[in-house]
């Protein structure tokens, strides 16, 4: 694998206090200064915790190949929820090779491409600070507490960072340490030794982090937030794998993972529903009752204001990268386009005896009526646009660049997610407490009751969960075959094809080349299993230590 340099250098920051007043962003916005090696590093408790928000500020890259293509979009354009979208079928290609996981050694949808590359680079570099973190903390003049405290944040990211990585590529180095030159070229583990090693950090984290609020936390991770990333590791790691987790000291197992959600679902746990489900992306409501675990964006600029130094910057890049095309109106600022909703996620949303108010909150429609002044038809156009994460004023600020600037927070974990994991969980265990917790989130958007099966679990978490960059590990976890048949079954132009539609007349468009149908066709390679391939220039540079992985 691409060595990890001995010495990591830290981005310190000119001015960064702990608080605890709630203030939203006083952790994670910092004013980037100068570098320090570690060996002088590590010696103060300000300088540790600039070395923590400097693992925290991986979380905000959530961007590839110094190119505006989040990682949250790339799974959205995986599942049957959107269509990698765009600008044209050369633009961002590499989110269109794993659209049906086309990719192969040749163009167009290459291996090579280098964005596979820097998705693993990302995650390294964030288990690389970690796991300096983990080396070092000992050395810093400070109290047995913040000690724990930090070192529990510090594996949780590290969780978090291996959980991503995991996912995408499957059959990765397990490095948990830092590294001697002589140990850089690692082979990959078993996958469940991966998975047994995030379920370790996460209940190791949950022996010292705080059970308050986000927002009492000064955005940093929780009790909470550890316990129901644990959840989802569960349920990802068991529908893959079917296998529980093992920590080296106990096995984590669906009574378990039930224990650790009925204890976020408590009222003397302080989450709730947001009364107003489409209020939930408003900036009103970041690190609210709602959030379980939430990753912090601002709009500080990078060192030098450019969108070539990216890596440095703290904005959200879903916002630009979902928003609309071309537009140069009010309320929206141009973006993207990029993974657009499918019609199929679209008819997805319950009609009778009401319509489901979710599908207004998830999909914007820029039909004749609310199209803003210049939008360009984008490839795959639908006229449906992601409106959780998308370019509106709210966000917008009146200096810096466009595409750096969103301050916007990503929902990683919301309480309605708990609550549907949870009723996954108890469906034939607690079919009373399964119900109840499944109507709690219909009943939120004013839906009927309905009884805790796993088809209705499913639809539930389509639904409510679209957009969030969650279907397409939900598909993955519910079996190779089943994901297949979703994706497949998006293969829906939809009414507003080419920008004309029969529900609301032509859209007001300018620019943009018409898309062949066959470009909403999807035929999901099964024998990619879902999962990117090993960068071939990573293989090449562990001499053949690295193995690709299956279908490359």
């Amino acid at each position: 694998m691409q060595h990890i340099q001995k010495n990591i250098m830290f981005l310190v920051a000119a001015t960064l206090l702990l608080v605890t007043n709630g203030c939203k962003k006083s952790f994670l916005e910092i004013t980037p200064a100068s570098q320090i090696e570690e060996s002088n590093f590590f010696k103060t408790e300000l300088q540790a915790t600039q070395a923590l928000a400097g693992i925290y500020h991986v979380l905000q890259w959530g961007n590839i190949n110094q190119g505006h293509t989040p990682l949250m979009g790339w799974a959205e354009a995986a599942s049957d929820d959107a269509y990698s979208g765009g600008g044209s079928s050369s633009d961002a290609v590499g989110v269109k090779g794993i659209e049906n996981f086309k990719v192969t050694t040749t163009a167009p949808f290459n291996a090579n491409d280098g964005t596979y590359g820097s998705v693993w680079s990302i995650y390294y570099q964030g288990i690389a600070r970690a796991n300096t973190y983990l080396a070092n903390i000992d050395r810093v003049e400070s109290t047995d507490n913040f000690k724990a405290l930090t070192t529990g944040e510090a594996k949780f990211l590290r969780a978090h960072f291996y959980f991503d990585l995991v996912k995408w590529f499957e059959n990765v180095p397990l490095i948990i340490k830092q590294q001697t030159p002589d140990e850089y070229n690692q082979p990959q583990a078993p996958p469940q030794e991966v998975f047994n090693q995030i379920a370790k950090d996460l209940t190791d984290a949950m022996t010292v982090l705080p059970k308050t609020s986000m927002k009492a936390n000064g955005g940093r991770a929780t009790y909470w937030s550890a316990s129901a990333l644990l959840a989802r590791v569960y349920l990802f790691n068991k529908g893959v794998y079917n296998t529980d987790l093992n920590t080296g000291t106990r096995t984590i197992d669906a009574a378990a993972v039930r224990t650790y959600l009925d204890e976020i679902i408590a009222p003397s746990a302080g989450f709730d529903l947001i009364g107003n489900y489409s209020d939930v992306w408003r900036k009103a409501n970041e690190l609210g009752i709602e959030s379980v675990w939430e990753v912090v964006h601002s709009n500080v600029q990078p060192i030098s204001g450019s969108t070539s130094d990216q890596f440095r910057a703290q904005g959200n890049y879903n916002v630009l990268y979902f928003g609309p095309r071309g537009v140069n109106g009010t309320p929206y600022t141009a973006g993207f386009s990029n993974a657009v909703p499918t019609e199929s996620l679209y008819q997805a949303f319950e009609t009778t005896p009401i319509l489901d108010p979710r599908r207004a909150a998830t999909i914007l429609v820029l039909n004749s009526t609310t199209a803003a002044p210049g939008i360009i038809k984008g490839w795959q156009h639908t006229g449906y646009f992601n409106n959780k994460y998308n370019t509106t004023a709210e966000y917008k600020t009146a200096s810096g660049l466009n595409d750096i600037n969103w301050g916007q927070n990503l929902h990683a974990i919301r309480f309605s997610d708990v609550l549907l994991m949870a009723s996954e969980l108890y469906i034939g265990v607690d079919q009373t407490k399964a119900d109840a917790y499944l109507n709690k989130v219909r009943g939120r958007v004013g839906l009927g009751n309905r009884v805790a099966t796993i088809d209705n679990i499913r639809h539930e978490r389509r639904v409510e969960l679209a957009g969030e960059g969650i279907r397409y590990w939900d598909l993955l976890r519910y079996g190779l075959p089943y994901a297949k048949q979703m994706i497949d079954a998006s293969s829906l132009i939809g009414p507003y094809y080419n920008g004309t539609s029969s529900l609301g007349g032509p859209v007001t468009l300018t620019g943009g080349a018409n898309t062949p149908a066959n470009a909403y066709q999807m035929d999901w390679d099964v024998s990619k299993r879902g999962r990117l391939p090993i960068p071939p220039a990573q293989i090449t540079l562990s001499n053949g230590v690295l193995k690709p992985n299956p279908g490359y």
